[in-house]
């Protein structure tokens, strides 16, 4: 629920921004923003795109209480809805960045299966959301882990290129990825600078959620620096939103707290939206463009020089 709770006030912050914004929830078979929204009935969604009733992802997307915001209902509690084919992701995304919206947050699933690592990895902007709790800083870490490998093994060209990632894809959670992957670079020259490549434009940072602590906030730079250290990836961190009746009534009420001018805890997703901005490429920016079996994205500016961006938020802690 946490993470679901961030996209979902990351969203609504964006949009009463004035941005037009689309939350997509592709928590595959356990899809919970329509009742964080208040939604009871909302309409088609997902599942409409899946079964190819419907065409269009605009035509999928339900209103919200939020201005600017709208909905792409997911499915929950439907026996194989967490069971679609890459290339039924592959034509979702598609259809996801034909929306007229200048951005599309992507509350995907828990845990490291290839649903939730594959819609992860095509995002623009990827966030990390994780507490100061040991476990969940390690879920996080093995989530990053295999995000980057699943990455590098749907991009790699031969069969041979692919039995070179095995050591990192078998590495354990001692050992450094990023000097396994270190020697490729006498091996395969290319191929690492291909590898290396994805590595500096993955594009993840962190968020740290329901500190309780001042003292906590520090937990998340520390981890930062190990995932630097041991994946090679730059993950800076957005910032951190504290542990919250606030936000836990929010919930109850199913209303995002991002909506309440008054709020310290609005704020702070206010501030955490405004971050995300900064990060973000320019939309001259040159960006790759990989197509068949892999990401298609092209950033291009809105009439009022808005990108449009997507950007995923997965499940680490509870």
């Amino acid at each position: 629920m946490g993470k679901s709770i961030v996209a979902l006030n990351l969203a609504s912050a964006l949009a009463l921004e004035g941005y037009r914004v689309v939350i997509a929830d592709l928590d595959l078979g356990a899809a919970n923003q329509h009742l964080l929204l208040g939604i009871h009935r909302p309409g088609p969604g997902l599942q409409a795109l899946l079964d190819r009733s419907v065409d269009e992802a605009k035509d999928c997307l339900c209103d919200t209480q939020v201005p600017n915001l709208r909905l792409l209902a997911g499915i929950a509690g439907v026996l194989g809805a967490a069971n679609i084919l890459y290339f039924e992701k592959k034509l979702l995304l598609k259809k996801l960045r034909a929306l007229e919206a200048d951005m599309v947050i992507v509350d995907v699933g828990a845990g490291i299966g290839y649903d939730a690592l594959d819609f992860f990895d095509l995002g623009v902007r990827k966030l990390i959301v994780t507490t100061p709790q040991v476990t969940a800083i390690h879920d996080a870490y093995s989530f990053l882990k295999s995000s980057v490998l699943r990455l590098l093994q749907l991009h790699v060209d031969r069969a041979i290129d692919a039995a070179l990632l095995e050591p990192a894809i078998r590495s354990n959670a001692g050992e450094k990825v990023v000097e396994i992957l270190n020697r490729l670079r006498e091996i395969r020259p290319d191929l690492a600078a291909k590898v290396f490549a994805h590595i500096e434009r993955f594009g993840a940072c962190m968020v740290g959620n329901q500190v309780s602590d001042s003292n906590h906030a520090g937990v998340f730079g520390a981890v930062a620096r190990t995932i630097r250290d041991y994946l090679g990836l730059q993950v800076p961190v957005l910032g951190c939103l504290r542990s919250s009746v606030e936000i836990h009534d929010s919930v109850n009420r199913r209303r995002p707290l991002a909506c309440d001018p008054n709020s310290e805890d609005a704020a702070a997703f206010r501030r955490l939206a405004q971050a995300l901005l900064e990060t973000l490429p320019a939309a001259d920016d040159d960006l790759e463009i990989i197509e068949d079996d892999a990401i298609v994205e092209d950033l291009m500016p809105s009439e009022d020089d808005k990108t449009e961006v997507d950007v995923v938020v997965p499940r680490s802690d509870s």
